[in-house]
């Protein structure tokens, strides 16, 4: 998690979340869905307001990677027999896992241990031999066998390419101007929607410091490509006090390195939390980014009508900033459900939105495996059918949805 946003602004008693819907409630019913899970190829059908000029990324779009599929079908059973671990174990599943944690690799080793490489995430990295297919050697911390090995080259960003789409999904794009058709990938919808092997490999070490290297680690979140055809590239972070800290790991200087290594440098950023001061805020940006650094001290809105100078409602502050043609990336964790899903709710019934690109941490009581987030009484009360169901339908409507730690 990153830093919380504590107490939320209110919303008026007869104004309730209508799009909870009973299909994606806990229950004793069973899971039931709100789209057939084979319908994972999505063409845009969202009305847009007219456009002074034409766009250059418009959604054309989204196609679910072969692996992405396996878990839209089966992610209700495993789930309510909590076998997501005994799945991704299975030598079938482990080809899906394998051939992601290799496109995943930051940067290889050289000859002979050239079947070594890093996944760096700027926080967390991980140590992968790519050889072990039938086991996976996963290290926290640099196995003794490179300690006489260079890298070959420094890290670089990961980009999927056609030959990947067995396991990372597809949006299509359309530039308007010249009436081209792109691509886009991203990460798979796949296991509990954290780093897949999360609490089910524990990689080396697995105690003391590295026990939660597992739950911090953002190795799998697959950036937009260095072509991204963008005028200006605005970032709006609902959860940040601190650029290089943060109980999940800094989300500030992670978008700033990890987007960076894929060219986006960030014309703007702003940042949001409750409880940080602006002067405490301003000390820990690094010199090179306090003249495009903007910070409010405060508690974000959760629905339309709120929105004020003093507590924005994001989605709003995010059409007054950004153009047609601006990249906006959106990252959302302040943990609080109410708040989060008041924005994600208006984001997928807005048909105008200006955000290219959502990354967040849905707390969902229906994720097992992640007991790091405490009471589920204080959780969004979902199955984890039904945080597939949010990114997909972000997804589906040209929507970069990542989830988040």
């Amino acid at each position: 998690n990153d830093e919380h946003n504590g107490s939320s602004i209110s919303t008026t008693s007869d104004n309730k979340r209508q799009s909870l819907l009973r299909s994606r409630r806990l229950s004793s019913e069973g899971p039931q869905f709100l789209f057939d899970p084979k319908s994972v190829e999505e063409k845009s059908n969202y009305l847009h307001h007219s456009h002074d000029k034409p766009l250059r990324r418009k959604f054309v779009s989204y196609t679910s990677s072969e692996w992405e599929k396996i878990w839209i079908e089966h992610v209700d059973t495993w789930a309510e027999n909590r076998e997501i671990c005994d799945r991704l174990n299975h030598p079938g599943h482990m080809q899906y896992v394998h051939d992601f944690l290799n496109l995943t690799c930051s940067v290889r080793y050289q000859a002979p241990h050239n079947n070594w490489c890093i996944i760096d995430d700027e926080v967390v990295p991980l140590w992968y031999n790519t050889a072990a297919r039938d086991e996976y050697q996963l290290f926290w911390v640099e196995p003794e066998v490179l300690a006489n090995t260079k890298l070959d080259g420094t890290v670089q960003p990961v980009v999927p390419t056609e030959k990947d789409e067995h396991i990372v999904s597809k949006f299509v794009f359309e530039d308007e101007r010249t009436g081209e058709q792109y691509v886009e990938y991203i990460e798979p919808l796949v296991s509990h929607l954290r780093f897949p092997l999360c609490h089910c490999v524990a990689g080396t070490p697995s105690e003391g410091r590295y026990q939660y290297s597992p739950v911090k680690f953002r190795g799998w979140v697959i950036p937009p490509p260095p072509s991204m055809r963008q005028e200006r590239r605005l970032y709006f972070d609902a959860g940040a006090s601190d650029w290089n800290n943060g109980s999940g790991g800094p989300s500030l200087k992670y978008f700033v390195n990890v987007w960076g290594r894929a060219g986006i440098r960030f014309d703007d950023i702003y940042a949001f939390e409750k409880d940080t001061s602006a002067d405490s805020f301003y000390q820990t940006v690094p010199k090179e980014y306090k003249l495009i650094a903007n910070y409010q001290q405060c508690a974000v809105s959760s629905q339309p009508e709120d929105h004020s100078k003093e507590h924005p409602f994001l989605p709003y502050l995010i059409k007054e900033k950004a153009r047609d043609d601006d990249y906006v990336l959106f990252k959302l964790d302040i943990d609080s459900p109410h708040v989060e899903n008041g924005n994600i709710d208006f984001i997928l019934q807005d048909p105008d939105t200006h955000i290219d690109e959502l990354v967040w941490e849905h707390h969902v009581a229906g994720n097992y495996l992640m007991t790091e987030w405490g009471d589920p009484k204080f959780l969004d009360q979902v199955t984890l059918r039904g945080s597939y169901d949010y990114f997909l339908k972000l997804r589906q409507k040209g929507i970069r949805a990542h989830s988040w730690v």
